[in-house]
């Protein structure tokens, strides 16, 4: 018979496994650490989390930020093109980035019981293109998902090329495609990969507007960067014109009769040592359906807003990391019955801490809280969200990452006011090759 600590000690066993033998989004992108002979830690705290190098390099077009110092020249962004290695497959493409994972679910619906789930599986299978084109200022990136959420489903959430002038100190860029916005860039809290297995709530809720903050939507984009030396100060702006979301959410890839175009636009200011600070809006129109595949169906235009500020604080000599954030958003709503014009307004934050152990091992925890308010309704309503986990890095160059995870969520729908509660563990591990 199995003693109670053998019992502890064998479950613990059996839950690290899981780890090696495994849901997120893989996101390293290995080329540049081999176009550079340099670690995954150069430009991410722990992958996928962006430091202030990484911030950087993707300001400068893909190219290494150098050294600013003072009284020193400058470099300019053609100074850094042709300083690059040459130009090889291996270090710009990574054709085998893949997430294995286990995860147990159960959730609770008011009025109809529970359910649980479990699973391993291949949660992603990426692919990534990224660089420079020689001897030019022009610069790409491209993501295939082959694999997502556990599924084969083909898609190109990253398809863009750009171009960057100026220099290290002060810098400007465009871009035209597709791309996957990461909400803002002066600040961790802001980026949608985080060392948890899914983002705040106020990035992936998507309420009865179906308009969800976290999305690849298809457009041009440009931005503005100056750093001062030593890149103690960094302040950067960026602007994004885009196609915006179907009726159902999902991008528009291509013709629609949506003529009008939504407007994304960030200020960010990244300060030493690894803080920073970002203001986001967006502006947009979407043709909303209410009461679809009913007789009394209908669409009208509403108009999406969103504002918001969030921050990161480095303490304790880069060991402790403090985020949060708080968005707002005021969106034009009809009643499915009366079809009276009305709003539904959100209010959401987050709070969250990640402690770096050491290099390769860290642990964080967070709160969500979202609240509701839709015109008709009987009162608003709230969903809540709490996380913890730990991720560490399986290799010296961080490129093979494994973490465990726990949570819960719970809240209460706000047009039919029923509740409903999920629990959930999840362990992976991610290889970027």
């Amino acid at each position: 018979m199995i003693s109670r600590n053998r019992f502890v000690f064998l479950a613990c066993a059996v839950a690290s496994l899981l780890v090696i033998l495994g849901p997120r989004q893989a996101s390293a992108v290995p080329q540049y650490a081999r176009r550079y002979g340099i670690t995954c830690y150069a430009c991410h705290t722990i992958p996928p989390v962006l430091n202030q190098q990484g911030y950087m390099f993707q300001r400068l077009g893909h190219h290494l930020p150098p050294a600013l110092e003072v009284s020193k020249p400058v470099q300019r962004i053609l100074d850094l093109v042709r300083k690059e290695r040459e130009w090889t497959v291996a270090n710009n493409a990574s054709f085998a980035v893949a997430d294995f994972n286990y995860s147990a679910q159960r959730s609770t619906q008011e009025g109809q019981g529970s359910t649980s789930t479990s699973a391993i599986q291949v949660g992603s299978w990426n692919a990534y293109f990224g660089g420079w084109v020689p001897d030019t200022n022009f610069f790409y990136f491209a993501e295939m998902d082959i694999v997502a959420g556990g599924e084969t489903n083909v898609d190109l959430p990253n398809a863009h090329i750009g171009y960057v002038g100026g220099t290290a100190k002060s810098s400007w860029y465009g871009t035209v495609g597709r791309e996957h916005l990461q909400i803002a860039q002066g600040t961790r809290a802001a980026q949608v990969y985080s060392l948890l297995p899914s983002a705040p709530l106020v990035f992936e809720n998507t309420g009865p507007t179906n308009f969800v903050f976290d999305q690849s939507p298809v457009g041009i984009a440009g931005g503005y960067t100056w750093a001062s030396s030593k890149y103690k100060n960094i302040f950067g702006i960026n602007a994004k014109l885009t196609n915006g979301d179907n009726a159902d959410g999902s991008e528009i890839l291509g013709a629609s009769n949506k003529n009008s175009k939504d407007i994304w636009v960030d200020a960010d200011w990244w300060y030493a040592p690894e803080s920073g600070i970002s203001f986001v809006t967006y502006q947009g129109k979407k043709n909303q359906t209410q009461n679809s595949g009913l007789s009394n169906e209908f669409t009208y235009n509403a108009r999406i807003r969103r504002e918001g500020v969030f921050a990161n604080y480095m303490i304790g000599r880069d060991k402790v990391d403090l985020l949060g954030g708080y968005l707002h958003g005021n969106d034009d709503w009809q009643d499915p019955a009366t079809q009276t014009p009305g709003t539904y307004q959100t209010n959401g934050g987050f709070g969250e801490v990640n402690y770096y152990v050491w290099r390769g091992l860290a642990l964080a925890g967070r709160y969500d809280r979202l609240k509701q308010d839709l015109t008709g309704a009987l009162r608003p309503t709230t969903l809540e969200q709490w996380q913890v986990g730990a991720e560490r890095a399986l290799t010296p160059t961080g490129n093979i990452v494994g973490r465990i995870a726990a949570g819960n969520s719970h809240g209460v729908d706000p047009i039919a006011f029923t509740g409903s509660a999920t629990r959930t563990f999840e362990a992976d591990i991610q290889f970027s090759f």
